[in-house]
C-alpha cells in the first residue's frame, strides 16, 4: 500500500512577545510574511501599519490584508491633542473578514497583528484566532507582556513564545518547510531527460543539470515512462512529498537542475575546508572522503561508522553545543536535515556535497554555507552516471561552488 504524501508537521501558534509599544514587532511580522509570500507560500491575515499624526488623531492605524493589500482604518479619532488614539472596534470587526477568508482557504500561514486589549476580553479578533487554531491553521501573532496571561489562558498554553527577532520566527516556521520553500522557487519548465544510475541520478533541462545520490535500497533502474511528461517542478515536488527513495533522489536532482545552473557564481574549493581553522568543537555528519586528513580534530558521525567514528545515535549527544557542523548533502535527501538543524541550533552549519541545492533560500533555516556541484560538460556527466559512476568520476566535468550567508550588519 503506498504511503500518503509527506507534509510538514503542524505548528503550534507562535506569539512574538514584546514590551510596551509594538512598532518594531509590527514591522517584523510585516517583513516576515512578505518574505514568505515572495517565496510562494500562501499567507493570509492582517498586519498593522501605523502612520503619522492627522488632523483629528495623534496617530493613524491600519490593518492591512496581506493577501490583497486592502487597508482597514482602525483608528478611533479622539482629536489631535490625544497622546494615543484607541483602536476602533468597528474597524477591527470589518477587517476580520480577511482572517475568516484565509481560514476558509486554509493558507500556509495566518498572521494576525496582535492579541491585545480587545482580544484579552474575548473581543476584537479573538474568535477568529481561536477558530484558526482549532482548524489547524498555522497562526503567528504578537502579544504584549501585559496580556501574556490572557493569551496563555485563551490558548490553554498551546503555543510557542517567540523572541522579537527574525531568526526566532524562522526557527518557529521550522526546517521541515525548507523542502516546500525550494519547490516553490522551481520553474515549471520541461525536462529533457532523467537518468537513474546505480549510485546517482540526474535531471536535465535546457537550462541546467542537477544530480543527487541514491538513498537506501531502491530499484536499480526505472522505466523512462515513469518520468515522461512531468515538468521540472512536478519532479522537484517529489523531494518534498514522496517517501520512495528513488523518487526523492529524482526530486532532489530536479531541484538542483534549477538552482545549480551553469551561470551560478560563488567561491571555489573543497567544502570541508570551510571549518578547517575553527578552534572550537567541530562535528562532521556523513562519510566524507579525506575527512580525517582535512579535519583531523573533527568528531565524525556516520550511519556505517568506521573505527574512531560515532554511530548515528550520537547526533543528539555531539551536535548540541558544537561550534561548527558539516553535514553531507545526503541528509537533505534522506530528510534527516531538519532534525540535524534543530539539534545544531547555535552552531555554524555547512551542507556539503554534489547534491547540495545552491540557493540562498536555505540560509534562513540555519545553514551558513552551501557547497555543491555545477555541471559544465553535461554529456560527460550523463555518460558517467548512466554507467554507474560516482561523484569522484563526474567531478572533473563540473565545478564545486560555495555560497555563504551574508553577515547581518
Amino acid at each position: 500500500m503506498p504511503l500518503p504524501p509527506a507534509f510538514p508537521p503542524p505548528l503550534r501558534p507562535g506569539a512574538v512577545i514584546h514590551g510596551p509599544g509594538s512598532y518594531g514587532v509590527d514591522a517584523l511580522l510585516d517583513g516576515f510574511t512578505a518574505e514568505l509570500t515572495r517565496r510562494g507560500f500562501r499567507v493570509g491575515g492582517l498586519v498593522q501599519r501605523n502612520h503619522g499624526p492627522g488632523d483629528d488623531c495623534a496617530e493613524r492605524m491600519e490593518l492591512v490584508d496581506v493577501a490583497t493589500g486592502h487597508a482597514y482604518d482602525i483608528t478611533q479619532r479622539l482629536g489631535r491633542e490625544s497622546q494615543s488614539c484607541r483602536v476602533d472596534p468597528t474597524g477591527v470587526a470589518e477587517a476580520s473578514q480577511a482572517i475568516r477568508r484565509a481560514v476558509a482557504e486554509r493558507v500556509d500561514l495566518l498572521v494576525v497583528n496582535k492579541f491585545a486589549g480587545l482580544e484579552s476580553h474575548g473581543d476584537g479578533l479573538s474568535d477568529e484566532m481561536l477558530t484558526a487554531i482549532a482548524e489547524g491553521i498555522p497562526l503567528l501573532t504578537s502579544v504584549g507582556s501585559r496580556y501574556l496571561n490572557e493569551w496563555q489562558t485563551a490558548t490553554g498554553g498551546f503555543c510557542e513564545l517567540l523572541s522579537p527577532v527574525e531568526d526566532a520566527l524562522w526557527r518557529w516556521w521550522g526546517p521541515q518547510r525548507l523542502y516546500d520553500d525550494l519547490v516553490n522557487g522551481v520553474a515549471d519548465t520541461a525536462v529533457r531527460r532523467v537518468v537513474t544510475g546505480a549510485k546517482w541520478v540526474l535531471v536535465e533541462t535546457d537550462a541546467g543539470l542537477g544530480v543527487a545520490a541514491r538513498q537506501g535500497d531502491s530499484e536499480l533502474a526505472a522505466a523512462p515512462e515513469r518520468w515522461a511528461g512531468r515538468s521540472l517542478r512536478d519532479l522537484a515536488a517529489l523531494a518534498a512529498r514522496s517517501w520512495d527513495p528513488l523518487e526523492i533522489a529524482v526530486g532532489v536532482a530536479a531541484l538542483n537542475a534549477h538552482y545549480n545552473h551553469p551561470g551560478l557564481t560563488g567561491a571555489p574549493g573543497n567544502g570541508l575546508d570551510l571549518f578547517a581553522k575553527v578552534e572550537g568543537r567541530v562535528v562532521v555528519v556523513g562519510g566524507f572522503p579525506q575527512v580525517a586528513q582535512r579535519m583531523p580534530r573533527a568528531q565524525v558521525i556516520d550511519m556505517t561508522p568506521r573505527d574512531g567514528e560515532h554511530p548515528e545515535a550520537a547526533c543528539d549527544w555531539l551536535l548540541p553545543g558544537a561550534d561548527a557542523v558539516a553535514v553531507t548533502a545526503s541528509a537533505f535527501a534522506n530528510r534527516t536535515l531538519p532534525r540535524l538543524l534543530r539539534v545544531s541550533a547555535g552552531a555554524r552549519v555547512a551542507m556539503i556535497g554534489p547534491g547540495t541545492p545552491l540557493t540562498p533560500r536555505l540560509f534562513d533555516y540555519g545553514i551558513e554555507s552551501l557547497a555543491g556541484f555545477v555541471a559544465e560538460d553535461r554529456e560527460a556527466v550523463v555518460r558517467t552516471i548512466a554507467a554507474g559512476g560516482g561523484s569522484r568520476d563526474f567531478h572533473p566535468f563540473g565545478r564545486m561552488v560555495t555560497l555563504h550567508r551574508p553577515h547581518h550588519s
